[in-house]
């Protein structure tokens, strides 16, 4: 999660429940947020005591019971509509990868904020999606030397073969749209996915994945070769630091 930042309550309505929980953003400038659902006492209860059969039924049937603790909310924007739509029939699409490569999409719900309201002449409630909060790290994240382990870009693969077999392209191939998560990694954002023609695989995007992660090596080994050439050095026994306002060459000497 990047930029978290307190947005106070969201009145959620989800199915038959409503609840009222504490939000933080966690994109900046984005409407996606972390919620922390409230507990439901009946759930848990049922949840101890019915047999798993009927009680992965009722989670199917009633979702918005069975909740986990966190969720991430993503709101609609009012200007991009149609990528919200999109998103949603990507995620529908590719049911049988979520809670595995892709998070888990629980449904929509319906998002009020009464604080945000007073602002807006519009007092309907903004649609939104609940998702599966992901435990894992984004690969923009990762340490460079990581990026280009060789199997980080296996999983990556893995994960591009599994979208090729399901006839998507993901859109936008950044490193923040991918997590790793237990060895393996796990797409998220898919606003701008569309179908992938049968004809063609998804070689394209990986190969757009692989040049950021080349970009970003190039990089780091940019600044450790400006800190080795700043750094200070040892020479005929002596501590030598160089001199910033100098060109490269220049050096000033001074004894330990």
């Amino acid at each position: 999660m990047e930029d978290d930042e307190d947005c106070g309550i969201k009145d959620i309505q989800f199915g038959f429940r409503h609840f009222r929980a504490p939000a933080k953003r966690i994109y900046g400038n984005r409407n996606v947020f972390l919620l922390d659902v409230p507990p439901n006492p009946i759930a848990s209860w049922l949840s101890l005591w019915m047999p798993q059969l009927v009680r992965s039924w009722l989670q199917r049937l009633l979702p918005e019971w069975f909740l986990p603790t966190t969720v991430i909310l993503k709101e609609r924007n009012p200007t991009k509509a149609d990528s919200y739509e999109n998103e949603i029939d990507t995620y529908l699409h590719l049911r049988s990868l979520q809670g595995t490569y892709i998070p888990r999409l629980f449904g929509e719900v319906t998002v009020s904020d009464p604080h945000a309201q007073r602002y807006q002449i519009s007092k309907r409630p903004t649609p939104a999606i609940l998702l599966e909060n992901v435990e894992g790290v984004s690969l923009y994240n990762l340490p460079t030397e990581e990026l280009g382990n060789p199997r980080l870009l296996e999983e990556l693969k893995d994960m591009y073969n599994l979208l090729t077999e399901k006839g998507v392209v993901h859109g936008d191939p950044k490193l923040h749209n991918f997590l790793r998560v237990d060895k393996k990694i796990v797409a998220i954002d898919f606003e701008l996915s569309h179908p992938l023609p049968s004809d063609i695989t998804n070689e394209h995007e990986l190969e757009d994945l692989k040049s950021e992660i080349k970009e970003r090596e190039e990089q780091a080994q940019e600044a450790k070769l400006e800190r080795l050439v700043r750094g200070p050095v040892i020479v005929n026994g002596l501590r030598v630091r160089r001199r910033t306002d100098l060109p490269r060459s220049g050096i000033t000497t001074y004894n330990e």
